[in-house]
């Protein structure tokens, strides 16, 4: 009876009433033949417990419905939650800017509007506009009578009836008025103003055709905004319009830092938007900012949402909700009832049907090890089962409790399930340690800021979120007057450096026609044009023309649209928050750059603890998205003045090694410092103690492989170690990892 007693306290509490009144009579079926007999299975059960097999007839498992499942595979899903927000992309988002001042006239577009790339929006009288206009042609006609003026007195020359500085004069004033020609002609195609009108010009110079500026859409999309009237005044750069593309839209979704090294690109996204929470929106991570933001200490992924798959749901900029992270395994799993698990102590085993007949069924227990959890089952890493296996599930508590051991022993599976490992104990030396907190650092050459070397409006970006770029790469253009107006300049210089030469080259063939004074004028004249021309080739240098694009500019006189905009080193695209026709200046920073193959970790020392830090001492740090991961380190360098906010000194970490997963400028860290021992004697890892309100233990494994919880008495500790005192022995096998699951399985016991 004692025995029939225990057994059913070791039963979990019965669902219903009615399944606890069917063990009890399935224990009178049983009656006394498991104290120490074989049952007969004419009297309900027969029982094995050292083989783990179990023999039910057909009346005990109807009295028990007991139920059973077959195994399957599928995928296993983890999900991580978060907020996320919808922006438009950076090449989807555009400002409508002038690059003259005027005044507008005409006006094509309201807010709302459905536009195309290209369309006419508005259109502007512009002061600067006509007086280009008139520097054609007033050029135009100054090239014209300067050839009638060398066609007329050519013949002249050339027979000495008028002196020959007369005619290099006149062929001066020609390359002159062609320069001024071709200088008005390139400024009129930089505004991007139409090719035909500047032929008509051209063609006809004396009749007036007068042209205005016309604003046109960069981009598809729709007006979200216009601020215009017939008759406005604006300035140069002013934004005008807002043009938004809304046939996608980036998903921007908030991770927390203890979380990154869990997302992934490709993973699986359902979002559920505050404005339609029945509706959900399927998406796919196809970006993550490798940056965390250095007030929420938040990270970003991105996932970009088609419009057209998503009919039933508006999609727009500005709107947000929850957002669900899906991580799916790439193959399906052999998953297991969470109700089939049956715990005895630290073991998890299940019950496997062997047989079902009219008149009875087998079973065997079976030990399991677990994986993830993916809502009603759990993965199943290890174990003798396999796909089409049935498993009891209604009745397995009851049924697996005649299994139990009443001892702590641990199976190979279940070792393997909750990462056991057993160690002696022994003699070691535990460090006086002080802990602080900190952040990663990227080192300054390992950050660097992209940024316009003049202002202007942006009008393409070339890269996208976290993409990995090369130093020197382009990765956004500009639309700036002032890189037109240097490349004008640079023109005007050559130009000018060429007829200076023609000048000069005619004065040494007219040598005894021309005084000496006249000739050394001109060389210096030429010497300055080119000191000019060398100048603005190197200010063009400067802002990001290589000397191919240099040459190509001299030699087809054709100005480049847009000033590039380069990477400054290796590394992924961490920082934007522009979009197109956004003006820009030279001292604003575009984007940020960071390259991730090496890091340090700042650390912050309070006031009194100054004394006991020192350069060269070791360092542990433990990164808050991966807290069991050490990552070991020597102190290398320190600010050498306290802060005045916090009274803290600031000292930088050089690791040994880079951790397994990605670091990210200003992800949190615990630091410890060793400084100096504290003790020596027997000691024990901090993962191998486990607590009960102020009592320490430890579980020691004894000679029959069963677990003994011990209690200890504790000493002096570090981040490792911990000292025992008292109730351990040098030599004594303790579980150092593991031992918070085999707590769990003795309070199972009890």
């Amino acid at each position: 009876m004692p025995r029939i007693q225990s057994t059913l306290m070791r039963i979990s509490k019965p669902k219903s009433t009615a399944l606890a009144m069917a063990v009890c009579i399935l224990m009178l079926h049983i009656g006394f033949a498991h104290e120490g007999h074989r049952a007969l299975p004419t009297r309900g059960m027969e029982v094995n417990a050292e083989l783990g097999t179990m023999l039910l007839t057909r009346s005990a498992r109807n009295t028990l419905d007991v139920q059973t499942v077959e195994l399957t595979t599928q995928p296993i899903t983890r999900t991580i939650s978060g907020y996320g927000a919808l922006v438009a992309p950076w090449n989807q988002h555009a400002l409508v800017t002038s690059p003259l001042a005027g005044r507008i006239v005409n006006l094509n577009v309201v807010s709302g509007a459905a536009v195309r790339i290209g369309q006419l929006l508005a259109e502007l009288e512009c002061p600067a506009l006509e007086q280009l206009q008139m520097e054609i042609r007033t050029a135009k006609i100054e090239v014209e009578l300067s050839e009638r003026l060398i066609q007329s007195i050519g013949g002249a020359s050339r027979s000495g009836a008028i002196p020959g500085m007369r005619f290099i004069e006149a062929q001066s004033k020609l390359r002159q008025a062609q320069a001024a020609l071709e200088i008005a002609s390139a400024k009129w195609q930089g505004l991007r103003l139409p090719q035909e009108q500047l032929e008509l010009i051209l063609k006809d110079p004396r009749s007036e055709h007068r042209q205005r500026l016309a604003l046109t859409s960069p981009i598809d999309g729709i007006i979200t905004h216009t601020d215009l009237s017939i008759g406005k005044s604006v300035i140069e750069k002013e934004h005008l319009l807002e043009v938004i593309d809304l046939s996608s839209v980036w998903l921007k979704i908030n991770v927390l830092e203890k979380d990154i090294s869990l997302v992934r690109v490709g993973q699986q996204i359902e979002l559920s938007l505050t404005s339609a929470p029945q509706q959900v929106v399927s998406g796919v991570i196809d970006a993550i900012d490798r940056f965390l933001d250095p007030q929420t200490h938040l990270a970003t992924a991105w996932a970009t949402l088609e419009s057209a798959s998503h009919p039933s749901s508006r999609l727009l900029p500005g709107m947000s909700g929850r957002v669900y992270i899906h991580s799916v395994q790439p193959e399906p799993k052999l998953v297991l009832p969470m109700a089939a698990v049956i715990r005895d102590g630290a073991e998890r085993f299940v019950l496997v049907e062997q047989e079902k007949t009219l008149t009875h069924s087998t079973y065997q227990k079976q030990s399991v090890v677990l994986g993830k959890r993916a809502g009603n089952v759990l993965e199943v890493r290890g174990g003798a089962l396999f796909p089409g296996d049935r498993v009891v599930t209604r009745g397995s508590h009851e049924l697996g409790a005649f299994f139990a051991k009443g001892v702590l022993v641990v199976s190979p599976e279940t070792a393997s399930d909750i990462g056991l490992i057993v160690q002696p104990a022994s003699v070691q030396t535990i460090a006086h340690t002080i802990e602080i907190d900190g952040v990663t650092d990227l080192p300054p050459n390992h950050r660097a800021i992209a940024s316009a070397q003049m202002s202007g409006a942006i009008e393409r970006i070339l890269v996208d979120r976290g993409q990995e770029v090369r130093r020197g790469d382009v990765i956004a253009e500009i639309n700036s007057q002032a890189f037109q107006d240097l490349q004008l300049k640079l023109l005007r210089a050559e130009l000018d450096a060429k007829l200076q030469h023609t000048i000069v080259e005619n004065l040494r063939l007219a040598r005894s026609g021309v005084s000496e004074r006249q000739l050394i004028e001109a060389e210096s004249q030429l010497s300055q044009t080119r000191s000019l021309r060398d100048t603005v080739m190197r200010q063009l240098r400067l802002a990001g023309l290589n000397d191919s694009q240099l040459s190509e500019l001299l030699q087809s006189q054709k100005l480049l649209s847009t000033l590039p905009v380069p990477a400054s080193i290796d590394g992924v695209i961490v920082g934007f928050d522009k979009y197109l026709g956004h003006v820009v200046r030279p001292e604003e920073p575009m984007f940020e750059i960071h390259d991730l193959s090496r890091a340090w970790v700042q650390g912050f020392i309070s006031e009194r603890d100054l004394s006991m830090i020192q350069i060269g001492q070791v360092a542990r740090c433990r990164l808050a998205t991966a807290p069991d991961e050490v990552i070991r380190g020597r102190i290398v360098r320190s600010g050498q003045q306290l802060s005045a906010n916090d009274r803290t000194l600031s000292i930088w970490i050089e690791l040994d090694a880079m951790p397994s997963f990605p670091v990210l400028h200003n992800m949190l860290a615990r630091i410890t410092i060793d400084c100096g021992i504290a003790y020596t004697g027997l000691a024990v890892p901090r993962d191998a103690v486990v607590h009960e309100g102020t009592r320490n233990y430890v579980f020691v494994r004894k000679a029959d492989q069963t677990f003994e919880r011990r209690l200890i008495a504790v000493g002096p500790a570090d981040d490792i170690l911990i000292a025992v005192r008292d109730g351990l022995s040098d030599g004594d096998m303790i579980a150092v990892q593991g031992a918070v699951e085999l707590q769990s399985g003795y309070a199972a016991l009890k």
